[in-house]
């Protein structure tokens, strides 16, 4: 199946930006979700039905500073990088649309085949907080104790990440997520403003599809500014963020969010 391996190999191989692009679809209800892997962007469209139950997937690859779709108008957020070819990339989505030919608003979705492709794309080592409401996410374990960090700037985005131990599943529309370590900086001057430095361990978050979610875990973010669609201020641990991922509030052990739009 189309899911996660690891980036062994990659001596010799250009390092391409992985960024996660979001477009509204409704108001407080739903957004897609887009992948951008150098100058190209991935996206789930939906193509002629076959039996009227399910609309076809499609991938739709186009270029820009914004998907087709308009996912990303805003730049996107960078999550991770890659070794990966064009043609490795087009060789696992050939193989993700056989194992999942047919849409599903609550599974086989944009947010499943782009969560996949990001945890695919960088082996594990990626950084993307946001609850999904695609039900059935797929993520090798033996991935879950890779040990890496990465580091890029492109387009007044600059971040630095390490961590070690980090998973993902799922039970119909409730999504867990586990974190050992996970220290992050980040500097936005474009979109977006502002410093942030987020540390976390032994965390644990769950949601509610994208309605509702919880975390508890030892953390000391601090910063301020406006990123990834969302204003947030945090001193050790202690605050909260509101927009595009509806209103979270934090302390140094736990928080709760709530009335996503993603």
């Amino acid at each position: 199946k189309a899911v996660v391996s690891t980036q062994s190999g990659h001596y010799g191989r250009a390092k391409r930006v992985v960024k996660l692009g979001r477009n509204m679809i409704a108001p407080v209800v739903a957004y897609h979700w887009a992948i951008k892997v150098g100058d190209t962007w991935y996206e789930i469209y939906l193509g002629p039905t076959k039996d009227n139950k399910y609309p076809n997937t499609m991938i739709r690859r186009s270029k820009g500073d914004a998907a087709e779709s308009g996912a990303g108008s805003l730049g996107g957020e960078i999550v991770g990088v890659t070794f990966k070819t064009d043609q490795e990339i087009n060789n696992w989505l050939e193989r993700w649309l056989i194992d999942h030919p047919d849409y599903d608003y609550m599974k086989d979705n944009c947010q499943k085949l782009s969560f996949e492709l990001i945890m695919w794309l960088t082996a594990g080592n990626y950084r993307c907080d946001h609850r999904v409401d695609a039900g059935n996410i797929e993520h090798e374990s033996e991935t879950f104790f890779s040990n890496d960090g990465f580091a890029t700037a492109q387009d007044g985005n600059a971040i630095a990440s390490y961590g070690l131990g980090q998973g993902h599943s799922s039970v119909g529309p409730a999504n867990f997520k586990t974190k050992l370590v996970q220290l992050n900086a980040q500097a936005v001057c474009g979109p977006g403003f502002g410093a942030f430095v987020d540390a976390n361990v032994a965390d644990l978050g769950v949601s509610l599809g994208n309605v509702v979610g919880a975390h508890v875990g030892v953390n000391a973010n601090t910063g301020a500014g406006v990123r990834n669609g969302n204003v947030e201020a945090h001193l050790l641990g202690f605050g909260g963020k509101i927009g595009a991922d509806g209103v979270e509030i934090n302390t140094p052990i736990g928080g709760v969010s709530a009335c996503s739009v993603m």
